[in-house]
């Protein structure tokens, strides 16, 4: 199969502790093979170059997108800041160009290979890490609240456990998953004996999702107002997911 370099701009405040850093990560998973990856400094993040084999251009750069995204996505969640990878250049500039958070090789080497694993055997947790990480380089109030809540909402969706409770919908399996994590709603994080908010949450959702709430100025301050909570629900209910929470994926 033909090998292709492809050169991929990540968009963020972070930059790395020499002017390139190289190093190799194993890539696939029906025939995987160890690639190259350079990882240069750029004016408004870095560039990461890398091969992949494909049998043509399209799909080379779509399998070094998923590849490098899945990594990106695991830094995120590590770092807590806006991170976009594009083929075609800038897409976002960080608020504070002068402050960036140096990103060294042997975290680049962890997020790569952590970011293949669980790919490949928490699906449902790697898609919920790219959720996160759409919410937090979006510049669109509306669309990080729906990523933030779709980062929930699709963790609890696939793990909360089978009860009459639960049978009644996706609030009452996020709130399951909640206390599987944190022991009950007086210790949970962000909201602890705020079990409404979950609610709150879940009617803006349908509210936007489904054209029951009007997208006006009002709307967008109202959503922006509520963005610091269910953007820290998220990231707290994900890190302790990925410490404590159920690692195999369920059949």
């Amino acid at each position: 199969m033909p090998e292709w370099e492809v050169v991929l701009s990540v968009s963020g405040p972070i930059t790395t502790e020499d002017r390139e850093i190289k190093f190799r990560s194993e890539k696939g998973y029906v025939d995987p093979f160890w690639t190259s990856i350079s990882v240069k400094r750029a004016l408004h993040g870095v560039v990461i170059s890398l091969v992949a084999r494909a049998d043509n251009q399209s799909d080379a750069n779509d399998a070094a997108l998923y590849f490098v995204g899945q990594a990106l996505d695991i830094l995120c969640l590590k770092i807590d800041l806006p991170l976009y990878v594009s083929l075609t250049g800038t897409q976002i500039r960080p608020v504070n160009d002068n402050v960036r958070r140096i990103v060294r090789l042997n975290e680049w080497t962890d997020c790569f290979r952590d970011g293949r694993e669980i790919g490949n055997t928490r699906p449902t947790y790697s898609r919920a890490l790219s959720w996160y990480r759409k919410g937090k380089s979006s510049e669109d109030p509306i669309d990080a609240f729906l990523s933030y809540w779709s980062a929930i909402e699709g963790i609890s969706s696939r793990y909360a456990r089978d009860t009459p409770r639960t049978s009644r919908g996706i609030v009452n399996k996020i709130c399951d998953c909640f206390d599987q994590l944190w022991q009950g709603v007086e210790t949970w994080k962000i909201i602890p004996n705020k079990a409404n908010a979950v609610n709150n949450f879940y009617n803006r959702r349908n509210g936007i999702s489904h054209g029951f709430i009007r997208i006006d100025v009002e709307t967008v301050k109202m959503i922006s107002s509520e963005l610091p909570e269910i953007s820290k629900l998220a990231l707290e209910f994900l890190r302790d997911w990925h410490n404590q929470g159920i690692n195999p994926e369920p059949l």
